[in-house]
């Protein structure tokens, strides 16, 4: 079944990713794939290392003349930082990086022995047992999310074709929020035409949100922290319109496609909570005002009357946009650092700052956008198979069929 894995280090040569049984016959727009990938460099409050890179990632198999073969997707991102790592990152023992030269000046330069705290860092070299926390700092980087959103952008292609739009977009950055009803507008019910008009604008914007008003006030809170020397974190949204119900299943808890959601989004660096729909706001409202009342329609069958549940029940899709909400701590590294021990003198330190963006958000709303694209094209094609788009579609037509038909004739 569909799945993926990404490699490669964030000063490396190389950042790479293999997709295993992604349908053939799938058409891909290279330009949209590139333009995916740019989102997630973008940002205002981002840090020098996005000036450094272009990550035009290259597919390097599994596809021909645009077409997806169904044999696996290589896929293949050159880090241009490398020309200036590449003795510190070299895969083979050089004249200055070799064991049995620790003590050369060359090799002790970019040794990091203080972990950075709110970082994988210290845990992570305990665990594997790393004297140089570089080998962990390196693969915990977000520099490894560029891979997550090229095969996101794949997945995003593929639902597309069965009129599934998805957008994350930023709702909150540090002290400023985006009025409730400019993210009611985003996340009713519509038809795919408007979507994509929300999509042009949030990507037109280097916040990603939908207020050109608080887009301005966001980035002068961003201005305000990069003056005080620290950093902002946010909270983001994806909306997810043209869903059918039915994805996931209620009878395993493993198949449950709210946890398998929370599951890919809490993957994410620095995101520390996820709720759906009205989501913590629920747990103050009496039960009656969270129902999402069934009404019979004599045109569209069974709908509902409201969308507290954010387009689940179950651990199901329900066929009402899916919402689902989530929040990016502030990026722990700080440019004073932050009080830590040398792990080499056991004496108290200050963390060794690595080069860091002022607020990530917007990138993580991009990184976000894309995990929800490859949890549902995992579970779409574990329902309606994962050979080839066309014969996906013909069972995906009679599966919507069978719906309208059971919900429409009494």
């Amino acid at each position: 079944m569909f799945n993926y894995v990404t490699a490669g280090e964030s000063h490396g040569p190389y950042l790479s990713a293999i997709i295993t049984d992604f349908p053939a016959q799938v058409p891909l727009d290279q330009h949209q794939f590139w333009a995916d990938l740019q989102q997630r460099q973008r940002g205002y409050g981002r840090g020098g290392r996005m000036k450094i890179e272009t990550d035009r990632v290259q597919i390097t198999s599994g596809v021909r003349y645009g077409l997806t073969l169904g044999s696996p997707i290589g896929l293949l991102l050159a880090n241009r930082d490398f020309a200036n790592w590449q003795e510190v990152m070299s895969v083979w023992p050089t004249e200055h990086n070799d064991a049995a030269t620790k003590s050369s000046a060359d090799r002790r330069k970019r040794i990091v022995t203080q972990p950075r705290p709110g970082h994988a860092d210290l845990v992570g070299a305990l665990k594997y047992d790393h004297h140089d926390l570089r080998n962990v700092l390196e693969r915990a980087s977000a520099r490894e999310t560029t891979m997550r959103v090229a095969v996101g952008s794949l997945c995003q292609q593929f639902l597309r074709q069965f009129k599934i739009e998805i957008l994350g977009l930023v709702t909150n950055l540090g002290p400023v929020d985006l009025a409730a009803t400019d993210l009611a507008a985003v996340s009713q019910t519509q038809s795919q035409a408007n979507f994509r008009k929300w999509q042009q604008q949030v990507e037109q914007s280097d916040l990603r949100t939908v207020n050109p008003q608080t887009a301005s006030a966001m980035k002068q809170a961003i201005d305000q922290a990069q003056a005080q020397r620290t950093t902002l974190g946010g909270q983001f949204c994806v909306v997810v319109q043209g869903l059918p119900s039915g994805l996931g299943s209620y009878t395993t808890a493993a198949e449950k496609i709210d946890a398998r959601l929370a599951a890919a989004l809490t993957s994410i660096n620095a995101v520390k909570g996820v709720s759906f729909g009205d989501g913590f706001a629920l747990s103050a409202m009496p039960g009656r005002a969270t129902l999402d009342e069934i009404i019979a329609d004599p045109d569209q069958g069974l709908v509902r009357n409201h969308n507290h549940q954010g387009g689940l029940e179950g651990g199901m899709t329900n066929g009402q946009p899916l919402i689902i909400h989530g929040v990016m701590k502030p990026i722990p590294t700080q440019p004073i650092g932050g009080a830590t021990v040398d792990l080499r003198t056991g004496q108290a330190a200050r963390a060794t700052v690595e080069r860091s963006d002022v607020t990530a958000v917007p990138a993580v709303s991009v990184i976000a956008q894309s995990m929800v694209a490859i949890t549902l094209m995992q579970a779409f094609c574990e329902m309606f198979g994962s050979d080839t788009l066309p014969r996906i579609k013909r069972h995906y037509q009679d599966y919507l069929q069978e719906l309208h038909e059971r919900t429409t004739n009494y």
